[in-house]
């Protein structure tokens, strides 16, 4: 829940400057991670599975800003750009790993 708010405030954030949307949601993801860690007290088990999860969470949060840097042009879509892109994050977050988990199966 923190990460989605997290990437909604970076994309708040984001919106009234040039955005470099790939390298950003690397930073992002790189966050995300440091952040999970930090909550489990734990590192992640590192596989292809957790590989597969993370690359999309990347995607997501890449595609995300480069939609608030191409689409928003006043405050009020940003806002709502980032609050249905932090509720995206965060349901992909929660239910992409049994996805990826069946998909692999």
């Amino acid at each position: 829940m923190f990460q989605a708010f997290v990437l909604g405030f970076w994309t708040l954030w984001s919106s009234s400057r040039d955005i470099r949307a790939v390298s950003e949601g690397l930073a992002f993801t790189i966050i995300s991670i440091l952040i999970s860690m930090g909550i489990d007290f734990a590192l992640p088990q590192i596989d292809g599975q957790w590989c597969a999860v993370m690359g999309i969470l990347w995607a997501y949060a890449s595609l995300l800003f480069a939609i608030v840097n191409r689409v928003a042009g006043s405050f009020m879509s940003t806002m709502v750009l980032a609050a249905v892109g932090a509720i995206g994050y965060y349901q992909l977050f929660e239910r992409l790993p049994a996805w990826v988990a069946g998909l692999a199966a």
